[in-house]
C-alpha cells in the first residue's frame, strides 16, 4: 500500500489503532483481527450450550409442567426447540458466510443496510445486560437461599427496602459484585475465559446426565396415563408452553458474537450451532420427561421440582448435586451475556455507529477491555437495583427481533446475484458473471438477463410480470420478505387479540374474511418468492428447503412477538427513541459504511457505496474523504483491502 493511501486512510479512520482492526487475507484464508483467533469448534459449541443452559432448566421445568403443560411439557420443549431451530439454522449460514464479531448486527449491516443494523443491534445490547443482570440476579438469589435468606434480611434491615416502581425491594449486592468478578475474568483474554467456561459447563451437562440417569430409575408411567393423562392443558397447553420454552434457548447467537476468535469460523460456527442446538434441545426434553415421570405433574414445587422430586423417593442427598449443576448453569449463562455483549459494542463502534474509542483492543490479552468493563459496570447496576422479573420479557422483543431480521436476510441473499452478495469468506467460491445495472429491457427475457446470477423469475413464472413488474433482480424478493412479514404481523394480531370474533360456532363474517385475504397473501408471497432463481453461491454450510424453513421461522418469530405484553411495547419504544437519538446525534455522521473498511466493505471483495444494500440506510456522506480515497485510488490502483491468494483452497 503506497504511502499516500496509508496517509489518507489512517487520518479518516482517526488515529493509529484504527489500522490494527484493517483486514486482509493471509495465506490460510481467514481474515486477520486484532481479536486473538484462538477458539476451536469444541470451545464454541460448549460455549452456546453454556449460555442457553442455564437455572431455566431447573426452575422453569417445574413451573411449565406444573402451570402450563403438564407431562406434556416434552412436546412444548420440541416445538419451541424447532422453532429456535429454525432461527438457529439461519445464524448458521450467516456464520459461514461473514466471520465477524457482532453476530445479528454484522448480518443485518451486510444484508439490509446500517440504519436497521443499528436497531438490531441496540436491541442485542439491551438483550445481553439484562440477560446478564437478571442471571446474575438469580445466582445471588440461589445463594442466598442455601443461608434462609440471610443476605437479603441483612441487607434491608441494614439499608432499608426500595419501594419505586420497577426498582427492586432491596439492592443486591452480591449479585452486583459477581458481576463484576466475572466481568475480571473475561479480561484475562478469551482463551483463559473459554477454559473457565467448558469446565463449568461440562459440570452442568454431568448433572443434567445425573437427573436424567438416576431420575429414570425411579419413573413411573402411571404419572403420564392415570388422572388428566399426558395432555391434561390440551393442546393449548402445548402452544402456550412452547412460547414459554422457547425463552429457554436464547443464547445460541452467542456462537456467532465469537466469528472473530474461531480459529476457522467458516466451519466453526455452523457446526458449532448445530451441536449446542441439538445437545441443548435433548437435555430439556429428557430433563422435562424424567421430572414428570418421577411424580406427578400437579405435585411439583416450582421453586425447586427437581430436589423435591428426588426427595419424595428419599434420595435428598441429591439436594446438593443439583445445587451445583444450577449454580453452574447460571455460572456460565452469566459468561455467555457478558462475552457477547461488549463484542456486539466493539462492532458498532467499529463501523463508527457508537463512540470509537468503544473498540479499542488491548495489545496483551486481544481483548476489548474498556468495553467490557463498561459494559460489565451497567449490567452490574441493573442488577443492583431493578426488579429482573418486571424486565426479563423486555429482553424478549430484541431477541425476536434479532431472529426475524436473520432469518429474512437469509432469503435476501439467496436471491440476489452472486456478484451483488460477493462477501469475502473463505468457505465460498461466486458466479463471477457481471451484473447488469437497472431493469432488463421490455425485449430481453430477464431469465437471460441475469442467467446464472440468481435474483431473476423463472419462466414458468412469466404469468407474474404483470403484477410485479420488471425490476432489478433481487429487488421483488426483497420487498415481498418484507410484505411477508408485514401480513403475518396482522395476521398474529387477529388471532391473538381477535380470537373472540373467529370462535366457533358463531364467529363474525368480517374476522373470517380478513383471516381468509391473510391467508391467502401470505401463500401468495410465497409463490413469488419461489418463482425466482437462487444464485448458486457454495457455502460450506447453507439453510436447507429456501425459503420455507426461513419464512416460518420468520412466522414464528413474529407471532410470539404478537404475545408480548403491551408495556413491553412502550419500553421498547423509549429504549429505541433513545437509541435513535444516539444514531442520528453521533453514529450517523462517524458512519464508516462509504469507506474502504467496515463490517460491509470489509466482507466484500470490492468496496460499496454507501448505501448499497438492498433497502439502502439512513447515513451522512463524508465527502471528503470520499474524494481523497477516490484521489488515492486514481493515483494506485491496488485495492485497500490486501489479499493472499495463496492460502484460498486452505479451508
Amino acid at each position: 500500500m503506497t504511502g499516500l493511501r496509508q496517509r489518507l486512510l489512517t487520518e479518516a479512520w482517526g488515529g493509529t489503532w484504527h489500522r490494527m482492526w484493517r483486514t486482509k487475507k493471509v495465506a490460510s484464508g481467514v481474515m486477520e483481527t486484532p481479536l486473538s483467533r484462538c477458539l476451536s469448534t469444541l470451545d464454541i459449541t460448549l460455549l452456546g450450550i453454556g449460555h442457553m443452559v442455564g437455572a431455566g432448566i431447573y426452575v422453569l421445568t417445574g413451573t411449565v409442567a406444573k402451570d402450563t403443560a403438564g407431562p406434556g411439557i416434552v412436546l412444548s420443549f420440541l416445538l419451541a426447540g424447532l422453532a429456535s431451530f429454525l432461527s438457529a439454522l439461519c445464524y448458521a449460514e450467516f456464520g459461514a458466510r461473514v466471520p465477524k464479531a457482532g453476530s445479528a448486527y454484522v448480518y443485518t449491516y451486510v444484508t439490509v443496510g446500517e440504519f436497521w443494523a443499528f436497531v438490531i443491534g441496540w436491541n442485542i445490547i439491551l438483550e445481553h445486560m439484562i440477560g446478564a443482570a437478571s442471571v446474575a440476579r438469580a445466582w445471588s438469589g440461589y445463594v442466598d437461599s442455601f443461608f434462609d435468606k440471610a443476605l437479603s434480611n441483612f441487607t434491608m434491615s441494614t439499608i432499608g427496602q426500595m419501594h419505586a416502581g420497577y426498582l427492586a425491594s432491596y439492592p443486591d449486592f452480591l449479585a452486583f459484585f459477581v458481576t463484576l468478578i466475572y466481568c475480571s475474568f473475561l479480561t484475562l483474554g478469551v482463551k483463559g475465559s473459554a477454559y473457565f467456561n467448558s469446565i463449568f459447563t461440562l459440570i452442568n451437562l454431568c448433572v443434567m446426565s445425573f437427573v436424567v440417569i438416576v431420575g429414570m430409575y425411579f419413573a413411573d408411567f402411571t404419572n403420564w396415563t392415570s388422572g388428566d393423562g399426558f395432555l391434561p392443558f390440551g393442546f393449548s397447553g402445548i402452544i402456550s408452553g412452547a412460547a414459554t420454552c422457547f425463552y429457554a434457548f436464547v443464547g445460541f447467537d452467542s456462537i456467532a458474537t465469537a466469528g472473530e476468535e474461531a480459529k476457522e469460523p467458516a466451519k466453526s460456527i455452523p457446526r458449532a450451532t448445530l451441536v449446542s442446538m441439538s445437545v441443548v434441545t435433548a437435555g430439556y426434553v429428557l430433563v422435562g420427561a424424567t421430572l414428570t415421570l418421577m411424580v406427578p405433574y400437579y405435585s411439583l414445587n416450582p421453586a425447586a421440582a427437581i430436589p423435591d422430586a428426588f426427595a419424595a423417593h428419599g434420595a435428598t442427598w441429591a439436594k446438593y448435586v443439583v445445587s451445583i449443576g444450577a449454580l453452574c448453569g447460571m455460572t456460565t449463562t452469566l459468561f455467555g451475556s457478558l462475552f457477547s455483549l461488549p463484542r456486539c459494542v466493539y462492532a458498532m463502534a467499529v463501523d463508527g455507529l457508537v463512540f470509537s474509542w468503544l473498540a479499542r483492543v488491548s495489545d496483551k490479552t486481544k481483548v476489548p477491555i474498556i468495553t467490557l468493563l463498561l459494559c460489565g459496570f451497567f449490567s452490574a447496576l441493573i442488577a443492583l437495583l431493578f426488579d429482573i422479573e418486571k424486565l426479563v420479557e423486555f429482553m424478549s422483543i430484541g431477541t425476536l427481533m434479532a431472529y426475524t431480521i436473520v432469518s429474512a436476510s437469509v432469503i435476501i441473499l439467496r436471491y440476489q446475484p452472486a456478484s451483488r452478495c460477493n462477501i469475502k469468506s473463505p468457505s465460498h467460491t461466486q458466479i463471477a458473471t457481471p451484473t447488469p445495472v437497472g431493469p432488463p429491457s421490455p425485449t430481453t427475457p430477464m431469465e437471460d438477463t441475469m442467467k446464472g446470477e440468481g435474483g431473476e423469475l423463472r419462466s414458468s413464472f412469466r404469468w407474474l410480470l404483470p403484477v410485479i413488474g420488471q425490476r432489478e433482480a433481487g429487488v421483488v424478493v426483497a420487498w415481498t420478505v418484507v410484505v411477508f412479514t408485514m401480513i403475518s404481523a396482522a395476521l398474529c394480531s387477529l388471532l391473538q387479540f381477535g380470537s373472540d370474533f373467529l370462535a366457533l360456532p358463531y364467529p363474525a363474517v368480517w374476522a373470517v374474511f380478513l383471516a381468509i385475504v391473510l391467508i391467502i397473501a401470505l401463500i401468495f408471497s410465497v409463490v413469488v418468492i419461489t418463482a425466482h432463481h437462487q444464485n448458486e453461491l457454495i457455502l460450506s454450510f447453507r439453510v436447507p428447503l429456501v425459503p420455507l424453513l426461513p419464512l416460518t421461522s420468520i412466522f414464528f418469530n413474529v407471532g410470539l412477538m404478537m404475545h408480548l405484553n403491551p408495556m413491553t411495547w412502550l419500553r421498547f419504544i423509549v429504549w429505541m427513541v433513545l437509541g435513535l437519538v444516539l444514531y442520528f446525534a453521533y453514529g450517523q455522521h462517524h458512519s464508516r459504511e462509504g469507506e474502504p473498511v467496515s463490517s460491509y466493505s470489509t466482507l466484500l471483495s470490492e468496496p460499496a457505496p454507501a448505501g448499497n444494500t438492498v433497502f439502502g440506510s439512513v447515513q451522512h456522506t463524508l465527502s471528503h474523504v470520499t474524494a481523497k480515497i477516490a484521489s488515492a485510488a486514481s493515483e494506485d490502483k491496488k485495492p485497500i483491502v490486501e489479499q493472499d491468494e495463496a492460502g484460498n483452497d486452505d479451508l
